[in-house]
């Protein structure tokens, strides 16, 4: 006569199978989180690069250079400003373009476990430069005492 129930071979691989499976379920649980806790971090470094954006685009003079710093203990940040040249390189030595063209780039990095981490933001932004005629440190504008002949152009500019 045979006895009903599960021999210990079967309970053997039944608890194997059951452990691999927790193992599997914990595993993605914990990626889980760590996935949320990057994701946290990611939001708030573009948060404090935005906001270290609006900072230096608030600055009325804009100058080439980098620069860095700290927001606190755990993210630090990078600003790179760099004039552009947009126009062609064949162009005459005395014209000075009314407006001058900035690229912004804020880069913020932190250290997330054991891996460093950067995200960044950029922008670009002009700024008015000196008319001619008007003299170094005098911005171009349209209420600037003067004739007015000084920002006005005769014929087509030649580049």
């Amino acid at each position: 006569m045979r006895q009903r129930g599960f021999t210990l071979i079967e309970i053997v691989v039944a608890l194997a199978i059951l452990g691999v499976g927790l193992i599997v379920i914990i595993e993605l649980f914990a990626g889980g989180l760590r996935l949320g806790r990057t994701s946290e971090e990611f939001s708030k470094a573009v948060s404090l690069a935005r906001m270290k954006l609006e900072e230096v685009s608030l600055n009325p003079v804009l100058q080439e250079g980098s620069e860095t710093g700290e927001f606190d203990k755990d993210f630090r940040w990078q600003v790179d400003v760099k004039k552009v040249d947009i126009l062609p390189v064949e162009r005459p030595p005395e014209f000075q373009p009314l407006v001058e063209f900035y690229r912004v780039k804020v880069d913020v990095l932190w250290k997330s476990g054991s891996k460093e981490r950067i995200t960044g933001i950029e922008t670009y932004r002009t700024v008015q430069g000196v008319a001619p005629g008007l003299g170094e440190g005098a911005a171009a504008s349209p209420s600037s005492k003067g004739d007015g002949k000084s920002l006005s152009t005769k014929g087509p500019t030649q580049y």
